[in-house]
């Protein structure tokens, strides 16, 4: 499986579930109706050209663990103890709350931070993923220019960034999701009264295109992304992308800009598991975890958690979150891409308050200062009464794929409301059931399929489909039998 972008709710404002996964060879946008991927092949890095002296490389950062549980880690993301303590101020007083579209930038407080003055400004964010809409009229002035010509690099007129998909100087987002741009907003969409507002709305989006259009990338692109952001002056990167595999070369890229200085933000991932994807879970030695909660603070049924090997892992919106995509528009998408670029806004925050700070230092800061999230509820029969309120809906599909085929890379299967397109598996409350169990379940059924080698789908137009409602019942049932496991 590859590396996807992590996001939940995408295409419309009911959206697409988009959720990351890796693989062995690549890195991608996956979503929970058709962008995956199927090779499991393994990959060598063609990075030769960009490997370090290792003495360079930072050693291993540890940080607090008073606070840290296996679900939600430190909690929330709070600029106001944040970016106080970064100034070497006392926590930042409350100010009234903007509400609407702008509750995830109440929720992480960042207008605290920007009443005491820190809006980012000086700060240059590396935005990894399917490019940015530079001309967007919320992010057009807040877009990084490069002041060199670094031709002789192989970069020939990098003006706003690299595109290392096609090799060239092309950072715009032209994919029809308009992932990056959507990260761009929430991270510096301009104050300008209307539209969205980043949560450091002075700080510079430098785009690197490391996905293509369908959310496609490899491994050799992203590390490749990490060390010209690094070397071009960004100061924080966000990698709203993960997957299930390790990769020592992209490893290395993030111990190379903790190294360096920059404090590098990547997504837990939306499988819903125990632990965080790939590169996330590198955040136990260098930069930081980011799992995502709903307007309530309740993690996301969604959202991979911490684990039980402490992570620098802290939770920020990612449920229906509004900002920019391509063309002059806006929707609302979910996810934990969506989530980790509100903690990259933060750090921005934090350095543009003490623009010294290391990563280990800015760590150290967010995980002391996290406020503590609710933790999800995550065991069977309860999500298994999720599967019961909706066989009492008008519609409803179910399909379970195979780990072999294009559509498994999710990892899921969902029940889908059928005004979605037929190749998608959104579903309005966001309730995902593991493929693993779900074969399990279909193994151990004489009345249903068994071979795992085929996809295979069960829909209705109404429910009154006896056959799909009966098979519905009875997995609810396995499953509040199987207490052990979670869905």
């Amino acid at each position: 499986m590859p590396i996807n972008y992590t996001s939940n709710n995408l295409l419309s404002n009911n959206g697409l579930n988009i959720t990351p996964i890796f693989s062995n060879s690549y890195l991608g946008c996956s979503t929970n109706h058709s962008l995956d991927f199927s090779n499991y092949s393994s990959y060598s890095s063609g990075i030769s050209d960009f490997e370090t002296d290792t003495n360079q490389l930072v050693t291993t950062t540890p940080i607090s663990s008073g606070t840290y549980n296996s679900v939600s880690g430190y909690g929330l993301i709070n600029a106001a103890s944040a970016v106080a303590q970064a100034a070497g101020q006392s926590t930042f007083s409350d100010v009234p709350n903007l509400g609407g579209n702008n509750w995830g930038l109440d929720q992480v407080k960042a207008p605290e931070a920007w009443a005491k003055g820190y809006t980012g400004k000086g700060v240059v964010v590396a935005v990894l993923d399917t490019g940015v809409d530079y001309n967007h009229v919320d992010l057009k002035d807040n877009i990084w220019t490069n002041p060199n010509n670094d031709a002789a690099q192989g970069y020939a007129n990098d003006i706003h960034g690299w595109n290392f998909v096609d090799n060239n100087n092309n950072v715009l987002d032209t994919s029809q999701i308009g992932h990056g741009t959507h990260v761009a907003g929430i991270i510096a969409g301009e104050n300008n009264n209307f539209g969205v507002t980043g949560v450091a709305y002075d700080a510079k989006i430098m785009p690197v295109k490391v996905l293509d259009n369908s959310g496609t990338g490899s491994y050799s692109s992203i590390t490749k992304g990490i060390y010209y952001a690094v070397d071009h002056g960004a100061n924080v990167i966000n990698l709203s992308l993960g997957g299930a595999y390790p990769n020592s070369s992209l490893e290395s890229a993030i111990k190379y800009a903790s190294s360096k200085g920059v404090v590098v933000v990547m997504a837990a991932g939306n499988d819903g598991d125990n632990t965080p994807d790939y590169p996330a879970t590198y955040a136990k030695n260098w930069g930081l975890t980011v799992g995502a909660v709903d307007q309530n603070k309740n993690l996301a049924d969604f959202s991979n958690r911490s684990g039980s090997d402490s992570l620098a892992y802290v939770t920020a919106p990612g449920v229906n979150v509004y900002s920019t995509i391509p063309g002059n528009k806006y929707t609302t998408y979910s996810g934990t891409s969506m989530a980790t670029p509100y903690v990259t806004g933060v750090v921005a925050l934090m350095l543009s308050a003490n623009h010294n700070l290391t990563d280990a230092q800015v760590r150290q800061i967010v995980t002391q200062t996290g406020e503590k999230s609710k933790q999800a509820s995550t065991s069977s029969v309860q999500s298994s009464s999720t599967i019961n309120s909706m066989m009492s809906s008008t519609s409803f599909s179910a399909k379970p794929v195979a780990e072999n085929s294009r559509e498994s890379s999710s990892e899921y299967i969902s029940f889908a409301d059928d005004s979605m397109t037929a190749s998608s598996t959104i579903v309005s409350n966001n309730m995902f059931m593991n493929l693993h169990l779900w074969s399990e379940f279909l193994s151990n059924s004489q009345d249903t399929l068994s071979d795992n080698s085929m996809s295979y789908s069960i829909s209705s137009d109404d429910n009154t489909d006896t056959a799909n409602i009966t098979l519905l019942e009875e997995y609810r049932e396995w499953l509040s039998k199987t207490s052990s496991k979670t869905i």
